[in-house]
């Protein structure tokens, strides 16, 4: 596996159409892609920054679990946390999606709250890594 940087939108739409489906996406956004055999396996977008408030949200969408290696979870998780400056990075999981929800908590992200059926019919789960998180599990 490999990192992918520079193509924002190509790896934008591709982690969107996991996500979304047709027609949606990240505006503005950057990116950064997990490659194996140079093929997309994973992306993590960046989107919804708030410098004043030191915020971040990452979506992210794989095709294989086995992109999310310890090593390439911290050069991911710098972009946020070392290159922005960001304190909090944070994903919203819908809460029917059990396997994103481990993912999410295996990488070292917790729970904070519940948004009623911001998905449809579906809850949103909001879980945060805080930067002395992310330093003390990947640093």
């Amino acid at each position: 596996m490999s990192l992918l940087f520079g193509e924002d939108a190509r790896v934008a739409r591709w982690v969107a159409a996991r996500i979304f489906g047709p027609g949606g996406g990240f505006d503005p956004c950057s990116a950064i892609g997990v490659e194996r055999d140079g093929d997309l396996a994973a992306g993590v977008v960046y989107h919804d920054w708030q410098p004043d408030f030191g915020t971040m949200q990452l979506s992210i969408a794989a095709d294989t679990p086995r992109w999310a290696t310890p090593g390439t979870v911290a050069a991911l998780l710098r972009y946020p946390f070392a290159q922005q400056g960001a304190n909090k990075a944070w994903v919203a999981v819908p809460a029917r999606n059990t396997r994103s929800l481990r993912l999410a908590t295996g990488l070292g992200f917790v729970a904070e709250a519940r948004l009623a059926e911001h998905f449809g019919d579906d809850d949103a789960v909001i879980l945060r890594m805080f930067k002395r998180e992310w330093r003390e599990r990947y640093c």
